[in-house]
């Protein structure tokens, strides 16, 4: 009886001597497979996917984005009725309009202070290809038309360099970026603006008592919890570890600490279940407040809440901790 042999395939390519490849044809003969390329008489003919356009952030980069446009027409401004708001002190409340007619896009003026240009020259209104550059303001936009797999892609590469991959909430530097524009815009407003601090309560006891598996369960649950129960404008990220990070803009200190509130009761209140076991769990909140051209940076705002946080868990967790 012949002795099988096996050979290393990776080897024999780096000799760059041929390989062969068996496989059964039919009725159950050996054939062999010269790696070549078979040629088909039909011409294979993929369906053509429907393209929609796609308003792009360019600069500030830290402000990048995509935006798919829907036909009909939106307004890009820095108002709250805008649809499509862009925190610059330049732009308009109403700055501009974008139509998009199920083949063209047009951007057209809404009568803004500062005007709008396309590749550097003011328009009143005209047709946006995908080579120009719509600056308002200090923004620079473009159009980019795609279809249903360029942006399923682009989204999962913009996902994975926005959003922290266990929880799905947006990650650290997302959210020190985006609070960069919520808190110019109280600052102009003299708005008040709030941070607020979470940690989970005997955090290392969960995983050293259920595992980690289960830790991360329970980190996931939490940033769920908080995402329902935050308003659709807060700001929510994972900062780091057990820790959470939301940013509330537009309402005042009384509502700020209920706002704070409301989310640690709906954590206290929730089942934590681990393999049949109810897991314990609570949150503790640092809240820090600033009003108009009192607010800083804000990693000062951030610091203030830790120091708020660890009163919070030096008094005995699972409660909010806020300035007198």
């Amino acid at each position: 009886m012949q002795k099988k042999r096996y050979v290393n395939h990776a080897k024999l390519h780096r000799l760059g001597k041929p390989v062969f490849y068996y496989i059964l044809g039919e009725h159950g003969a050996l054939m062999q497979d010269m790696d070549r390329t078979i040629a088909s008489g039909n011409t294979i003919k993929l369906p053509v996917a429907p393209m929609r356009p796609h308003l792009i952030v360019l600069y500030p980069q830290h402000l990048f984005k995509q935006i798919p446009l829907e036909k009909g027409t939106v307004v890009l401004g820095r108002g709250q009725d805008a649809d499509i708001r862009l925190d610059d002190e330049l732009v308009s409340r109403r700055h501009c309009a974008l139509t998009f007619d199920g083949l063209d896009v047009t951007v057209k003026d809404l009568g803004s202070t500062n005007g709008t240009f396309v590749d550097g020259s003011p328009i009143t209104e005209c047709k946006l290809e995908d080579h120009n550059r719509l600056q308002i303001g200090k923004m620079v936009l473009k159009i980019d038309f795609k279809d249903a797999s360029e942006e399923a892609f682009d989204r999962e590469l913009y996902e994975a360099a926005t959003m922290d991959p266990l929880t799905k909430i947006s990650n650290r530097r997302t959210f020190m970026d985006r609070s960069l524009g919520e808190l110019a815009l109280a600052r102009r407003n003299n708005y008040y603006v709030h941070a607020i601090m979470v940690d989970a309560d005997h955090f290392k006891r969960v995983n050293d008592t259920w595992g980690h598996q289960c830790g991360d369960m329970v980190l996931k649950e939490i940033a769920r919890i908080l995402k329902e129960e935050k308003r659709e404008s807060d700001l929510l990220a994972r900062y780091g570890g057990e820790e959470f990070v939301l940013l509330l803009g537009g309402i005042g200190p009384e509502d700020a600490k209920k706002s704070a509130e409301r989310l640690r009761s709906a954590v206290e209140s929730h089942r934590f279940s681990w393999k049949d076991t109810i897991i314990p769990v609570t949150i503790s909140l640092g809240l820090a407040s600033r009003q108009g051209e009192n607010i800083g940076k804000i990693e000062d705002l951030i610091a203030e809440c830790d120091r708020l946080l660890y009163i919070a868990k030096e008094s005995g967790r699972n409660q909010v901790a806020c300035e007198a």
